[in-house]
């Protein structure tokens, strides 16, 4: 993802572009922070943070309850994004699916299945699970209980959620495919340009793209 983001942003003469594990770097430049990492960077990045003041922007995905107690202390000081997935698409997705169960009288059995790269992690993924927590306010009235999430690790797919609705009568199917990380990568710089005048606390991807809209 960070080469992404550099891939993207070189282009741009407004904006300078620092790695984070490089051994010099002009710590009066930062005004925000990017990190689509590991969970075990978590501390030295909001360390780094905290100390000069900087907002912060994390993919990162697969966070322990002790890595969000630590987001949970830095948000007193800091503004932090924390999205599982930064694609504009993701938010649509969910959208769309909420309009549906919105006007539909169910009950629906639910399945969500994930398709990832054989090298991703954390199982399931991320943003399952936000799409799992979203649809669970449908439990009982429009959701039969439980909803099913199934991953699947293959090849070198960048990101695929599909979400199956199913009254026994009929079958309905909510799907996002990622053809490219630049997706990712738009929406955190995208993202960024607005956490960076927030005030401190701690914001999702759907609070910037309220405001955006």
């Amino acid at each position: 993802m960070g080469k992404s983001i550099q891939e993207l942003l070189e282009s741009r003469s407004d904006v300078t572009v620092q790695d984070f594990k490089a051994q010099e770097i002009d710590s009066s430049l930062p005004r925000v922070v990017i990190d689509f990492s590991s969970p075990d960077c978590l501390p030295a990045v909001l360390q780094a943070c905290l100390d000069q003041r900087l907002p912060l922007i994390t993919g990162t995905t697969g966070f322990s309850e002790e890595h969000r107690s630590l987001l949970t202390q830095a948000q007193a000081i800091i503004p932090i994004l924390v999205a599982s997935n930064m694609s504009i698409g993701i938010a649509n997705l969910k959208q769309s699916i909420n309009c549906f169960l919105e006007t539909r009288a169910g009950p629906f059995t639910c399945q969500i299945t994930e398709m990832h790269h054989a090298n991703k992690i954390d199982s399931p993924s991320g943003t399952a699970i936000e799409i799992m927590r979203s649809l669970e306010e449908f439990l009982t009235d429009k959701i039969s209980a439980p909803i099913k999430v199934k991953a699947l690790r293959l090849g070198k797919i960048f990101g695929i959620h599909r979400v199956e609705f199913n009254d026994g009568k009929e079958s309905f199917f909510f799907q996002h495919i990622a053809h490219s990380r630049d997706i990712f990568a738009r929406g955190a710089v995208h993202a960024a340009q607005w956490i960076s005048i927030s005030a401190a606390g701690i914001y999702t991807f759907e609070d910037f793209l309220a405001k955006k809209l």
